[in-house]
């Protein structure tokens, strides 16, 4: 490992980086005049540069062979003002069923750049209160939606930026980003060497590695650049000093205005795509989506792809169904071997925890669990397998206190010998169940 080779080096890193925090610090308490010759500094800093040289290396899986004398060549090259035309390339990643997202994989040299335009946009324009992306991420924002379901918000609508990095433009783009230099705004924000045309919209093709370039195309900010979210978070925070909407939640480009009573919560909606709709930079498409009662039976509160409901006087946040069915294999197929079964368990239990105030998650976890132990059994039909199935299954009935039915607890097979199987496993836990009943009565 590189520490254990260089221990010196990194010894040199670790004082550079309380010295970049503390300067970071000092950066977010000065005024605007003072900032902009500030942040010239720390943007020009040898030492600040090798720090960001470091991460680069080690962020683009580089550091195994390098040596400190490779950091500092990176870092000599720093400059945040000047065009870098280091090679760029793009991934298509799988959006849902359908679509296709790129983005951009960045090298040490623009990755360098990147990380160290957006710590110091950080300080220059850090977020509003109601922004989470940098402050707490989902858990805090859901903590503020249930702050304001406590202080009396009733209805809730959740407005999404349609395409949003997309949506950006150069236009305005520097001086909503003073007093970040302009020519590091150009540079590495919107960075022009991977772009062409008359607005300077479209990539490069020259510039991709890829198996076709003229898919390359770059619409607005990149998906792959650090200062991306940080730009991002600071077109949110304009719009919303602009509409000046009440209370609202936010996190990256999800907005929930929240509200008492429908017609309030969409009425300031509407005034905020209307406000969306005069930025220069872009301007943002706004989409809303249906309001609803955090109390309504028949309805959640919909927000970044979780919903909330009231359960007496707290809220129940869940994930939505569109993300609960990928976790749903075993209805799909039981035709998996060992591994993918365990693969899947492991990603249930951890995915779990990722939604701390989903109050009904334990439930949801033990079936999904069962499901997978079924199928497992259904695979191989050894002894130990049937134990576990029927152990998993009994729990996840009894952790829904019998309003799931057996029949909907056990997948079906995918052959004709998981079918068999799972009509044993069926009359098996049938009767465990009805001898729980009989000893509990």
């Amino acid at each position: 490992m590189f520490a254990a080779r260089h221990p010196d080096f990194m010894e040199r890193l670790a004082s550079l980086r309380r010295r970049r925090d503390s300067d970071l610090a000092k950066l977010a308490a000065l005024s605007m005049r003072d900032q902009r010759d500030r942040a010239r500094k720390l943007l020009r800093s040898p030492n600040l540069a090798l720090v960001y040289a470091f991460d680069a290396i080690r962020r683009t899986r580089r550091l195994n062979g390098a040596t400190p004398d490779d950091v500092q060549s990176l870092a000599a090259q720093c400059d945040p003002f000047s065009p870098s035309r280091e090679r760029v390339q793009q991934v298509a990643l799988r959006v849902g069923e359908r679509r296709v997202r790129f983005v951009q994989n960045f090298g040490p040299l623009k990755r360098m750049h990147q990380c160290l335009v957006a710590d110091v946009l950080a300080k220059i324009h850090p977020p509003r209160q109601d922004q989470f992306l940098f402050r707490g991420g989902m858990p805090k924002a859901l903590a503020a939606i249930e702050a304001a379901f406590r202080d009396g918000c009733t209805h809730a609508v959740e407005i999404d930026v349609i395409d949003f990095y997309g949506s950006v433009r150069p236009n305005g783009l520097a001086e909503m980003l003073r007093p970040l230099p302009a020519s590091t705004v150009e540079h590495v924000v919107w960075d022009r060497t991977i772009r062409r045309g008359p607005d300077d919209d479209i990539a490069v093709p020259s510039v991709w590695q890829g198996d076709d370039p003229s898919l390359g195309g770059l619409v607005g900010l990149s998906l792959g650049a650090a200062t991306s979210p940080v730009v991002g978070e600071r077109i949110i925070a304009l719009l919303l000093d602009a509409a000046q909407p009440g209370t609202v939640v936010t996190y990256a480009d999800n907005i929930l205005v929240l509200g008492r009573g429908r017609d309030d919560v969409l009425a300031r909606a509407e005034h905020l795509r209307e406000v969306a709709s005069r930025l220069e930079a872009g301007p943002p498409r706004l989409r809303i989506k249906n309001a609803a009662a955090f109390r309504d039976e028949t309805d959640h509160v919909q927000f970044a792809s979780q919903w909330g409901q009231a359960i007496r006087h707290r809220l129940n946040w869940l994930p939505d169904q569109r993300k609960q069915d990928q976790h749903r294999i075993a209805d799909i197929t039981t035709a998996l071997t060992n591994d993918q079964i365990a693969e899947a368990e492991r990603k249930v239990v951890q995915w779990r925890r990722s939604y701390p105030m989903w109050r009904t998650g334990d439930r949801w976890m033990v079936e999904r669990l069962a499901e997978l132990a079924a199928a497992r059994f259904y695979q191989d039909a050894r002894p130990e397998h049937l134990i576990a199935a029927q152990s998993a299954v009994v729990s996840a009935w009894v952790a829904g206190r019998g309003q799931t039915s057996l029949e909907e607890l056990l997948p079906d097979g995918s052959t004709e010998r998981h079918r068999v199987r799972r009509q044993q496993l069926y009359l098996d836990v049938r009767d465990r169940l009805e001898g729980l009943t009989v000893s509990s009565d």
